[in-house]
């Protein structure tokens, strides 16, 4: 018999309702569930994050984003956590290969090459591509490290990379 494991996805946001609207619909196919921390917005993203089905969380804006980044994970339910910010989604293909990778028991997290979209174009060259990124794993083996702002999540046990990316649509102005 075929064992499912439950998939959440946590996002940490602060005013981008329009662009989490596109991230929350690239997992509806993939999450069990999903966590929003909502960092005192003064838009509608909670709004956007409730009616789209997420579970939403209200925290203070804290400059240290890690911070809420760790409370939304400690929320988060499901076997293994996909962790996105509000201008990241995860295209078709890898969320089938997501699917597909979550049935080996020894793996603890997974790495996943990132497809940064600067001003309408993909960047291919430099430290833009492949940009990898630990943002699936275990539920209870990953956190972020809460010293500076760009970390990796920190996972304990066997990490493995996977075939397609994720998109980020990092500046169009």
């Amino acid at each position: 018999e075929e064992i499912t494991m439950k998939i959440s996805v946590v996002v940490s946001t602060h005013n981008r309702s329009k662009s989490l609207a596109r991230t929350l619909k690239s997992v509806k196919d993939l999450a069990d569930e999903t966590v929003v921390v909502d960092n005192e917005s003064t838009d509608d993203t909670a709004q956007v994050a409730k009616s789209m089905g997420a579970r939403v969380y209200t925290r203070p804006n804290n400059s240290m984003l890690n911070i809420n980044k760790n409370f939304g994970i400690s929320k988060a339910t499901g076997d293994w956590i996909l962790y996105l910010d509000d201008d990241e989604e995860i295209p078709a293909e890898l969320s089938q290969e997501i699917k597909k990778s979550l049935k080996d028991n020894e793996i603890a997290g997974f790495w996943i090459s990132r497809k940064n979209i600067i001003f309408g174009k993909w960047i291919t060259h430099g430290i833009w591509w492949p940009d990898r990124q630990l943002r699936l794993f275990r539920r209870g083996t990953g956190r972020y490290p809460e010293k500076h702002v760009h970390e990796y999540i920190a996972v304990s046990g066997i990490n493995r990379k996977l075939e397609h990316a994720f998109v980020h649509y990092n500046y169009d102005s």
